[in-house]
């Protein structure tokens, strides 16, 4: 979560960060290292680590005018605010192919936060690149100072996330599901990364694109973001956030079907 304060920065360290160094009712530390396991704070009688995640935002909202030029967002807004610009996009791609590209980006982004979602758990160290996943721990387990901490932690890039989506690091709750893809899901996966960095890192040159394919491709991807949220049993949505959510997926999926009729009433002629 950060705090922006619009032309002047004041950022909040990632929650994270600071969920094993919590402090609730005085001086007691709740563990949620995974070796230790998310049940370890409750065995006490202590706040789960989410509620209280819950807490520190809803406190943050309330001590902030509203009316002012502050702007608070985190990771499940911004992957809301993602899908609804994806279904906006594909909306606009069949009076104008040109949104192809901000569609591509849009869903790639989108796509990226549901799969930090879903791999998150307690610690959120899962959708770290494992360099800085290690040197977390190194710091937590070798009780150095605060100011000693990692604080140039990245993300782990797109593909290596789609392939942890895959495997036991989603096992995360009694109820997880690993993603498992179908048909051409997978090699979906990695044209949409593909065409989003080329899109991001656009060189000056022509580039023909052959849209026709495309509606497959999201389809495909949409499909991965649609179980992240619906099915892995990982992903909790605010109830406002999750309609939202909801809506965004049958609208692009109301897209998709116009364009695939469209494609195929043009194929008869």
């Amino acid at each position: 979560m950060a705090r922006v304060l619009l032309g002047e920065s004041l950022w909040l360290e990632p929650l994270f960060l600071d969920l094993f160094r919590c402090r609730l009712g005085g001086a007691s530390r709740v563990n949620y290292c995974p070796e230790f396991g998310a049940e370890n704070g409750k065995k006490e009688g202590r706040m789960n680590i989410g509620d209280e995640i819950d807490q520190m935002l809803r406190a943050t909202e309330e001590s902030i005018d509203l009316e002012s030029e502050w702007l608070i967002t985190y990771e499940s807004v911004e992957v809301v605010s993602d899908f609804e610009m994806f279904s906006e996009q594909l909306r606009r791609v069949m009076t104008s192919p040109h949104r192809w590209k901000w569609t591509i980006i849009a869903l790639h982004s989108g796509i990226q936060g549901m799969m930090v979602l879903a791999l998150k758990g307690s610690n959120s160290l899962n959708v770290l690149q494992e360099k800085d996943k290690e040197r977390w721990l190194e710091w937590y387990n070798g009780g150095q100072s605060d100011e000693s901490r990692p604080r140039d932690v990245k993300l782990a890039n797109f593909l290596t996330l789609y392939k942890r989506i895959k495997g036991a690091q989603m096992l995360l709750y009694t109820d997880s599901r690993k993603f498992v893809p179908k048909g051409t899901q997978g090699s979906s996966i990695k044209n949409l990364n593909l065409l989003r960095n080329k899109y991001i890192h656009f060189t000056p040159r022509v580039w023909a694109l052959e849209a026709g394919g495309l509606p497959a491709i999201v389809s495909d991807c949409l499909g991965v973001a649609e179980f992240l949220a619906c099915k892995s049993g990982n992903v909790f949505p605010e109830q406002d956030l999750g309609e939202r959510l909801k809506a965004a997926f049958e609208s692009a999926r109301k897209s998709l079907a116009t364009l695939r009729a469209e494609q195929e009433e043009h194929e008869r002629q």
